[in-house]
């Protein structure tokens, strides 16, 4: 399927400046030109569309970003399938694996207890395979749509409710030790 500009549009709510400018910056393809006055999109330019406003729009990244994370991650934008799989992929080859690795290298050099981390690898694989579960069930049954809105939620579910549901639980229980430790707590 092939789309005009009025279609990629209505379709993905960017509108067209913003879209020329990423053809312009090579976030997006050419399109072909069979006559003077047309220019068709392939399919994959309104998931590509929806993949730069998420990481925009959610996770804040720059274009500058993005364009890096395209880049390095060769994405298929043409695979709906394995499209929640790779926007995961591009996260963690990004800028927040550096992140983590500096976190990780300045707690051990404080002396933090190793057993914090362990935990959380031990909870992070047993999610894994609850949220992989979930995902294909969702994408395999009659929900799926052409417009990922399936795999928005799931990539919402992942990257946005996971880590507000555990920074919830870590403040509830900061308050609860706090409102009954001693003196010699933290607090």
């Amino acid at each position: 399927m092939k789309y005009k500009m009025q279609d990629l549009v209505s379709q993905s709510g960017v509108n067209k400046s913003t879209i020329l400018y990423y053809i312009k910056e090579g976030l997006l393809p050419q399109p072909e030109k069979p006559k003077p006055n047309l220019h068709l999109y392939p399919a994959q330019t309104l998931r590509m569309l929806e993949f730069i406003k998420y990481f925009q729009q959610n996770l804040g990244y720059s274009i500058a970003q993005i364009k890096e994370i395209i880049k390095d991650n060769r994405i298929d934008f043409d695979q709906n399938s394995d499209m929640i799989l790779e926007y995961l992929e591009a996260m963690e080859g990004s800028k927040q694996r550096t992140e983590a690795e500096a976190i990780l290298h300045e707690a051990q050099k404080l002396g933090i207890d190793q057993s914090l981390f362990d935990a959380y690898e031990e909870c992070a694989e047993k999610l894994a395979k609850l949220e992989y579960e979930m995902g294909a069930k969702l994408l395999t049954s009659e929900q799926k749509n052409e417009n990922n809105a399936l795999q928005k939620v799931i990539f919402d579910i992942i990257l946005k409710l996971k880590p507000f549901i555990f920074n919830r639980a870590t403040i509830a229980e900061h308050r609860r030790r706090c409102n009954t430790d001693t003196k010699d707590s933290p607090c």
